[in-house]
């Protein structure tokens, strides 16, 4: 996928949904609406639309440069051709009216596909008003910064921290999550309880992986199976894209997106699930809540 429709679409996918501060900055978000609902009808020419004549991406990191409402909608039509399912999501650090026409904007993006990692990267985009219409100027594309350690790279994990319960009224999952020495992992060991008993208990190792620069983790299950998944983070939630061999030695698939509600607080949920390549239903949104709380705390993050 190349990374203008990572960086462009992404942004707007989440962008419009932060309440506005004021009328230009409300104006700026219902034309970005309107930019998600087109993106959806994957119609590139319209898309192309909310550019300006001579819009440009810059990839820092490869100092590619894409210039021009036709050399986007040129790439735009080669995505929606191309992709199949994705999800789009942003983190907004800041958004700034540099003058009464001009809009800067700048966060992190993450882009989920079927069929490959989470796509994860900062950006600075400006938009421009031109005449009564808002339209995208400009979009420069970053790598994020990478940790000076593997506790550093965890940091954004660290609420975790303690015991935590789904008590639903026939299934009990009590989970732990905790630090190794160092804080080089964490590690996550769960029990899942019927009126029957424990039926299953399972082991996770939460990791930094230097060589692909993400967060990994390793799932060991007492009834044979195993897994792994690679993590990203979008704004308060978590994105993790997995993959497991069964005990029959089926293959599962699916990402498992985990939102923090509060530092005592966070739903689960199962989404793009495949068993032996075939689709399955999307799962329930699960809350689970922590045993002991903790005071309430502002660190969560600013969508």
């Amino acid at each position: 996928m190349h990374k203008l429709t990572a960086i462009a679409l992404t942004l707007f996918a989440t962008l419009f949904f932060v309440p506005s501060t004021n009328a230009d900055e409300a104006s700026v978000r219902k034309v970005l609406a309107a930019y998600v609902e087109v993106f959806n009808q994957k119609a590139a020419d319209k898309v192309a639309g909310f550019w300006t004549e001579k819009g440009t991406h810059t990839d820092r990191e490869t100092g590619e440069r894409t210039e021009g409402r036709q050399a986007i909608q040129a790439d735009m039509a080669k995505v929606f051709e191309s992709s199949g399912d994705m999800k789009l999501s942003a983190k907004v650090d800041r958004f700034k009216m540099v003058t009464s026409n001009v809009a800067s904007i700048e966060g992190q993006t993450t882009v989920v596909l079927a069929d490959g990692d989470p796509i994860v990267s900062s950006f600075i985009a400006i938009m421009v008003q031109q005449g009564d219409t808002w339209l995208i100027d400009s979009i420069e594309e970053m790598p994020l910064p990478q940790p000076t350690s593997t506790a550093a790279a965890l940091k954004g994990l660290d609420w975790l921290i303690g015991e935590w319960v789904d008590d639903s009224e026939d299934v009990k999952v009590s989970t732990t999550f905790r630090w190794t020495a160092n804080e080089a992992f964490m590690l996550r060991s769960f029990n899942v309880e019927t009126k029957d008993g424990v039926t299953l208990t399972g082991t996770q190792v939460i990791g930094w992986d230097p060589v692909i620069q993400q967060i990994r983790s390793w799932s060991f299950n007492s009834d044979g199976s195993f897994g792994e998944a690679i993590w990203s983070q979008s704004g308060v939630s978590w994105l993790s894209k997995a993959t497991q061999t069964l005990a029959n030695g089926d293959s599962a698939s699916g990402t498992y997106v985990m939102e923090r509600l509060d530092d005592n607080s966070f739903t689960m949920q199962l989404v793009g699930h495949e068993l032996n390549g075939e689709p399955q239903p999307t799962g329930a949104s699960v809350k689970i809540v922590r045993t002991v709380q903790t005071p309430p705390s502002a660190s969560i993050p600013a969508n």
